[in-house]
């Protein structure tokens, strides 16, 4: 089985491509290739034509949404996986001292919500989600954390895949 995924060079991205390797074509910013484009998200879709399962990991605000879409009009009749990576956000009434994710959530809403509306094609499309995962970027974020306070990439990694 031949996966293709974006936002492959760090965090959870990372761990998946290694765990994925070789039978893996990654898709990041850092390659080349970004989701906010509508050119590069037709790159990426006619190069993941060959691939049996693709993971929409890179986050990059309404534009993840955007790739499923794009993507799923391609695959709708094909017998292949769209995974997307969402957020525990998309699942919460958002506590005041976490209003400043409001946006991040409408738009992982906006990810949940089309994943939903997918469903009952030949084309398999489903929605991971988890909370904060122990990236370097969440540890800066917020350095009052501690290891209670997320998962690592390997259990996002796990979720995703289903392990």
């Amino acid at each position: 089985m031949k996966t293709a995924m974006t936002g492959h060079t760090s965090g959870i991205g990372l761990n998946l491509f290694e765990q994925l390797s070789p039978n893996v074509k990654g898709f990041s910013r850092g390659t080349g290739y970004d989701i906010n484009s509508y050119e590069d998200r037709a790159s990426i879709i006619s190069e993941s034509n060959d691939c049996d399962v693709f993971i929409n990991n890179a986050y990059s605000g309404f534009s993840q949404t955007y790739m499923l879409i794009e993507l799923f009009r391609e695959w709708k009749h094909l017998n292949k996986t769209i995974i997307n990576v969402g957020s525990q956000a998309s699942e919460l009434c958002l506590p005041e001292d976490h209003l400043h994710l409001l946006t991040y959530q409408a738009e992982k809403i906006a990810l949940r919500e089309m994943t939903n509306k997918l469903q009952g094609w030949n084309c398999k499309v489903v929605y991971k989600w988890f909370g904060y995962v122990g990236t370097d970027a969440i540890k800066a974020a917020y350095p009052h954390f501690t290891s209670k306070d997320y998962i690592s990439t390997d259990q996002a990694a796990s979720i995703i895949l289903g392990k």
